[in-house]
């Protein structure tokens, strides 16, 4: 793709190293299902699943962030940028203080009066911690915006792959509390790497008119963002409401493979996002930027699909080595690939209206994908009686209908 080379070195840093992260994480994930029980996966699975709606607290100050800061950025208002960086990590840092103190209060309560085991208090605590951590490891995320902030993001993925492989043991010695102690070491580091590296060192402060704008622009990117994150866990919420810890257990490796997968879309998400805020608030020109999201986009569709088709391929091979306990989510695994080629594409002409604040057909291709992905679950169940292989269906059928929604409200901005 042209954006690597070139001025574009430091793109070609940054996915390489989130790439090689990527291929640590999945090579762990392989090792992590030998070791685990299906059922104890989908136990920790089964409480994270519900940690996502937390960040709906944030009120989209990360996402009008991430917009904003490259668009002043790009105009030539720096102060503009940076206040509203200011305000945005005054929020998002009292909000995080807030749920760990929260969460860690509710856990000790629901333990001493009996209402809870030990473990799950314990699990409750490290799911909802481990989600608060992340809050504000996303915020610190929309602050590296220059070239030069993206070669530091690289050192950390560097490093952060090194940590990965360095703290399998403990899920070894340790089986699924050593995981979820993995987990939470893992998004520790990742904090700690992006505060010690950030670009802007300033002090967080209250704006209220600053904090307002983000809220304004940030919460309909944010809540559409969210939505549309959250309908990919739809797939596994039917198997928590409708099926068993096993079944969640079963579909965790096309969770898993899936994100791999998507690993490539979504640094070059990262990169490009602010790389396309910033000209429009630089050129003020709309189709520039719609002409270079197409480029991207038709290249990207044709790398994923021939990785997924790749993918597809060997996966009975990996199962059958490495992991034969889950052999049953096979079919369900090589059917989710299809899924994530074309939630890629989708997720990044998302972003493409976002930078040139195009925000009306979101909300009805989000909508779209909610509906479809539980009538055709729906309708797959029927066919197969198979919930496994029916969420996968679901799952692929309302990406590749979302994907046409793109195409036309895409075609109507760039004539």
């Amino acid at each position: 793709m042209r954006i690597i080379g070139g001025k574009y070195n430091s793109a070609l840093k940054y996915i390489a190293s989130g790439l090689t992260k990527t291929l640590a994480f999945t090579v762990s994930g392989f090792v992590i299902f030998i070791w685990i029980e299906p059922q104890e996966i989908g136990l920790w699975q089964s409480f994270t699943v519900f940690t996502g709606y937390i960040h709906l607290l944030t009120l989209g100050t990360t996402s009008g962030l991430n917009r904003e800061l490259p668009y002043w950025l790009g105009k030539g208002e720096k102060e503009i940028g940076i206040n509203r960086l200011k305000a945005a990590g005054y929020y998002t840092t009292k909000l995080s203080l807030g749920i760990l103190v929260l969460v860690g209060l509710i856990s000790i309560i629901l333990y001493l009066t009996s209402s809870v085991t030990i473990d799950f208090s314990l699990m409750l605590f490290a799911s909802f911690s481990l989600s608060a951590i992340n809050i504000q490891t996303n915020f610190l995320g929309a602050t590296y915006r220059s070239n030069n902030a993206f070669d530091k993001l690289s050192q950390i993925q560097w490093m952060n792959t090194l940590i990965v492989i360095f703290l399998l043991p403990l899920i070894y010695f340790f089986n699924l509390w050593g995981y979820v102690l993995y987990q939470l070491m893992n998004g520790l580091y990742l904090f700690w790497g992006y505060f010690y590296y950030r670009p802007y060192r300033v002090k967080y402060e209250f704006y209220s008119d600053h904090l307002i704008e983000l809220v304004k622009i940030g919460f309909p990117m944010y809540i559409w963002n969210y939505l549309s994150t959250i309908s990919k866990t739809i797939p596994r919420l039917i198997l928590v409401i409708f099926g068993s810890p096993v079944l969640v257990g079963l579909f965790a490796p096309s969770t898993s493979i899936n994100s791999a997968l998507l690993n490539l879309p979504t640094y070059i998400n990262r990169y490009m996002f602010p790389q396309m805020s910033y000209k429009f608030g630089e050129t003020n020109n709309m189709k520039l930027v719609l002409r270079l999201s197409l480029k991207i986009s038709i290249s990207l569709f044709i790398v994923m699909f021939i990785s997924a088709s790749l993918f597809a391929l060997i996966l009975p091979y990996v199962f059958e080595a490495l992991f034969p306990n889950y052999i049953e989510g096979l079919t369900a695994a090589r059917i989710t690939l299809f899924s994530g080629v074309f939630y890629s594409i989708n997720a990044f002409l998302h972003n493409t209206y976002y930078s040139v604040k195009y925000f009306n057909p979101i909300k009805y291709i989000v909508v779209f994908r909610f509906v479809n992905i539980l009538i055709s679950t729906y309708l797959a169940y029927i066919i197969t009686e198979n919930l496994l292989i029916s969420v996968a269906i679901g799952a692929v059928t309302a990406e590749i209908l979302n994907l046409f929604i793109h195409i036309y409200h895409f075609y109507r901005i760039s004539r």
